[in-house]
């Protein structure tokens, strides 16, 4: 029996793919193994939004070649569909697998174990010409590595955002179908998962290609009606996309959709959000977050910025700031500008010196920890419910409803899986302390 590893880069769309081909090499027989292992094959899911995803991506490459040098490395992902000349002529790698061709992956790596080429293949076509159609590629729940399973809705994305690399590598939106997704859904119950997160590229724009039209709203609906999930929890958001529908099944639903929304902000600088071609503007976004904490009981918010985005001056960056202070965030992923090839920010005047993209993430991410100690305090007193995802010398921990990491003291008779009722008594750096309902 061969033995496989993975490596995953990026985000949940990527940690999705490596669940479902992890899938694929187990039907055929493969034993999954740890990355620090030595393994017969490697597969490295790479991420090209910024430059240092594809540095990352490259040091996986050596390092796997470097633990088993006669093992088979593959290479997908969004670099891989990006750069792949660049990957395929790298010292180690014997396949580079696009993002559109991972149904192929067991094939090339069975072909390669049997009778190795001497160069790299390639299972790469155009993304422009890629198919319609979703990938289908069911998701087997024993190759699910994490306590909560990712739920893949949609891919791709139209937007062609300024700064982003995302349309060249992922192609044009494709929405799975209602079905589809429900029986994705069962699958994963019925083995156990309790929490669900549905993922995509451009999540709230699913369905706008499909001759139905099926919304968002509408898949949540079919979910909580036709599942027993005990929770849904929504990936990233644009705030275009989050209507009165949408409001409406998340307080429907009695608690089964978790009340916290990451809804990216990039920019709270009209002047920058039009050079990024972000279609709203930042008094819209202001406004929309006010209107979610009106209609949604105990909601919060995460959000993406990025900072020294071309022609960012300081006054811009002061602009931005000060919309930041009015926002109640619980977190903001702050990210330094990343030049990517081949988009038009790439190419824009009034570049930011890297020095300074940093020192603009420092300060924001200062703001960020201050919000978030905040929020937190807010949570004093409550009611929360954790999914446990560690179980440690008497204590548990994992994420509750808000995606606040909370830790629970005196817990010896929890388990990692369970969904507790948890009371909050304070908070350490990050993280909520809570105690267990029956202890109190």
């Amino acid at each position: 029996m061969s033995t496989i590893a993975f490596a995953t880069l990026g985000c949940r769309v990527n940690q999705y793919d490596t669940d479902s081909m992890r899938g694929l090499f187990a039907a055929a027989g493969f034993r999954t193994a740890l990355f620090t292992e030595t393994a017969d094959v490697y597969v490295i899911n790479t991420c090209s939004v910024t430059q240092m995803g594809e540095k990352k991506s490259r040091q996986l490459i050596r390092r796997a070649k470097k633990q088993n040098p006669h093992s088979v490395v593959v290479v997908t992902g969004c670099y891989a569909q990006l750069s792949p000349d660049v990957l395929a002529a790298m010292e180690g790698v014997d396949a580079v697998v696009g993002t559109n061709e991972k149904k192929k992956i067991v094939t090339i790596v069975q072909t390669l174990l049997q009778a190795p080429s001497g160069h790299a293949l390639t299972a790469i076509h155009d993304i422009r010409h890629s198919p319609d159609e979703f990938e289908e590629i069911p998701l087997y729940p024993a190759a699910v590595t994490h306590t909560r399973a990712d739920l893949k809705i949609q891919e791709g994305c139209n937007n062609f955002c300024t700064y982003c690399i995302i349309p060249y590598t992922r192609g044009k939106l494709k929405s799975r179908r209602p079905d589809a997704i429900v029986e994705e859904a069962k699958r994963l119950v019925e083995a156990g998962f309790k929490e669900l997160v549905l993922t995509g590229i451009h999540l709230g724009a699913y369905g706008k290609e499909l001759a139905e039209k099926p919304t968002l709203a509408h898949i949540l609906r079919r979910l909580v009606e036709e599942t027993d999930v005990l929770r849904l929890r929504l990936g990233s958001i644009d705030s275009l996309e989050v209507d009165d529908d949408l409001i409406r099944i998340i307080n429907e639903a009695e608690q089964r959709i978790c009340p916290h929304l990451h809804i990216p902000i990039q920019a709270g600088s009209d002047t920058i959000l039009k050079a990024m071609n972000r279609q709203y503007t930042k008094q819209e976004y202001i406004g929309l977050l006010a209107h979610l904490q009106q209609h949604i009981p105990n909601i919060t918010f995460s959000t993406d910025l990025i900072l020294g985005f071309p022609g960012e001056t300081e006054a811009l960056f002061e602009e931005t700031m000060e919309t930041l202070r009015q926002l109640p965030y619980s977190h903001i992923h702050a990210f330094p500008f990343s030049p990517r090839q081949g988009t038009p920010a790439a190419m824009m005047a009034g570049q930011v010196s890297p020095v300074e993209r940093k020192r603009r993430v420092e300060a924001v991410n200062a703001l960020s920890a201050a919000q978030k100690q905040q929020v937190q305090q807010s949570f004093l007193g409550k009611t929360v419910h954790v999914l446990i995802e560690q179980v440690q010398a008497g204590l548990a921990s994992g994420f509750c409803e808000n995606y606040e990491r909370v830790s629970i003291q005196e817990a010896p008779a929890i388990k990692v899986g369970d969904m507790v009722a948890v009371k909050v008594i304070g908070r350490r750096d990050k993280e909520l302390l809570a105690l267990k309902e029956e202890n109190k």
